[in-house]
């Protein structure tokens, strides 16, 4: 299994106010895309700087993944998101080894790659995304 940090994600509150802070930072947007996982919308915003990936994280919705976070955590780092070249081995061997994922599946996320998000009790309190580009 080869890892590379494919980008950080930050769940945020607002992501206008957020892209207009990381960009002073001299950070460039690359990117604002809304995306549907698990009938929830997402919005998200992606900056990059040299080879630092950076994704922003909202949603409207009531119940989901980035709501409960930001009810518990506020705004932060929610998740890191490691690229895998086979997503479907990389996802059976980890289950094979007891490690827990959200979902018993790989979904589609941002920017038309595959996902599948482990459990953050598994690492330390933060969300493991796994993202195999097409």
């Amino acid at each position: 299994m080869t890892l590379k940090i494919e980008h950080i994600g930050i769940a945020v509150n607002n992501i206008k106010e957020s892209v207009s802070k990381f960009t002073m930072l001299g950070l460039e947007l690359k990117e604002v895309e809304e995306v549907e996982v698990e009938n929830v919308p997402y919005k998200v915003a992606f900056l990059t700087e040299g080879n630092i990936n950076i994704e922003l994280v909202n949603t409207t919705a009531k119940n989901s993944l980035v709501t409960d976070w930001l009810e518990k955590h506020g705004e932060g780092v929610f998740h890191l998101a490691f690229e895998v070249a086979d997503l479907e081995k990389t996802f059976a061997q980890l289950q094979s080894q007891g490690v827990k994922f959200v979902w018993n599946e790989i979904k589609n996320g941002s920017r038309e790659t595959r996902i599948a998000l482990i459990q953050p009790e598994e690492f330390n309190g933060v969300y493991i995304e796994l993202v195999q580009k097409k």
